[in-house]
């Protein structure tokens, strides 16, 4: 079955938390924290809504090829405002003791270093479950993390530990102690949480074309390869013009000389992509939405944004060097604005959203170029 992943959009939140009260519903962690089941749909309901909209969740969706929502995931960083709690206790009213005795607990059962992302929630339909949702939902932002080194955690529910656990196929294992709450009567058992911890792992990298490039994301027999270090110093766009990826300088490059480092062989590796303007290609630079799906938090919703850039936890993940190690800046395949100019990844790895003009030329004070990707056939 196929199977997108994007982010959640604001107009969303309230199905997302539905879609989770409803998977939650039997689970005997939410069955010991909303025991009365006429209540537990609409309390855990309004307990997801508030991660939903605080300040740096992540959350994605999962989808069919129809568009339908097959699951979801929501993470937050380590570093969630508390209000979020104050929040939790205000939506849950009766119930808030015994969430805030989980937020306390998971408090004192954190991992002691920073930053890290908590995951706190993975759901599926009914009709999706056991199709490969619930991991392409955790690989598609564990992949972003390991790009930029940052762990993750989590408190499981069940003791998904064992080798037929989808958290220990990512590389989660137990940490700390386990968390034992109250007792659940009619289930004859008490509600446990089970820390578990991820640290960062690497990611894989291939050689084509004599260069390393990185892994930042797989679609069933293909993965998309980014370029390790910027490849060549050279404008967007060799006049100063209103231009698109498709008559740029830039593109040419890629579809003509560039290709020459590559045998026949890796060529025929080479699945050819239609960027947005519906142009085929086989190396491409890529777009700012691309860039913040696979080396960022996954939308503008969890980033910070100004007029001038989008600047999240994941700039470092997005820095680039020349070949011999000098700090470049590198161009992505979008019209800026005004269209004479394109946007650009900075130094620091912030995304300049305004970007640059198209024909400026890299220099010793500014340099700037093409760091190239494409998708590729396993093999």
């Amino acid at each position: 079955m196929p199977i997108s992943i994007r982010p959640i959009r604001p107009a969303e939140i309230d199905a997302i938390a539905a879609l989770f009260s409803a998977g939650y519903f039997n689970d005997s962690f939410f069955r010991w924290v909303v025991p009365h089941d006429a209540d537990r749909l609409t309390t855990v309901a309004e307990y997801y809504k508030v991660y939903l909209r605080a300040a740096g969740c992540v959350a994605h969706v999962a989808t069919d090829a129809d568009g339908n929502t097959l699951g979801a995931a929501v993470w937050l960083p380590h570093d969630t405002d508390p209000a979020v709690y104050d929040e939790i206790d205000r939506v849950t009213g009766k119930y808030a003791p015994q969430f805030r005795q989980v937020a306390d607990w998971s408090h004192l059962s954190e991992p002691p270093m920073s930053p890290f992302y908590q995951l706190v929630g993975v759901v599926t339909t009914s009709q999706a479950q056991g199709k490969g949702v619930a991991t392409a939902l955790l690989g598609f932002h564990l992949d972003i993390l390991d790009a930029t080194g940052i762990p993750t955690y989590l408190e499981a529910s069940t003791p998904y530990i064992g080798n037929w656990g989808v958290y220990s196929k990512f590389g989660y294992r137990p940490i700390g102690e386990l968390m034992t709450f109250g007792e659940i009567p009619e289930l004859g058992m008490s509600a446990v949480l089970y820390p578990c911890w991820r640290p960062a792992q690497k990611r894989e990298r291939i050689e084509l074309g004599g260069m390393m490039w990185q892994v930042i994301a797989v679609l069933f027999d293909r993965k998309l390869l980014l370029s390790d270090h910027v490849v060549a110093e050279r404008p967007y766009h060799d006049t100063f013009a209103e231009v698109g990826w498709a008559d740029s300088d830039i593109r040419n490059y890629l579809g003509g000389e560039f290709l020459e480092r590559f045998s026949p062989d890796e060529l025929a590796r080479i699945a050819e992509f239609y960027n947005d303007d519906m142009v085929l290609d086989k190396f491409f630079i890529p777009s700012i939405d691309e860039i913040l799906n696979d080396l960022g938090s996954g939308h503008a919703y969890a980033c910070t944004v100004s007029g001038f850039y989008i600047d999240d936890i994941h700039n470092a993940a997005r820095m680039a060097t020349t070949a011999d190690g000098t700090p470049c800046r590198w161009y992505l395949r979008q019209t800026g604005k005004p269209a004479d100019m394109t946007p650009v990844v900075a130094l620091d790895g912030r995304i300049s959203v305004t970007g640059d003009f198209v024909n400026r030329r890299s220099t010793e004070l500014f340099k700037v170029g093409v760091r190239p990707a494409v998708w590729v056939l396993e093999g």
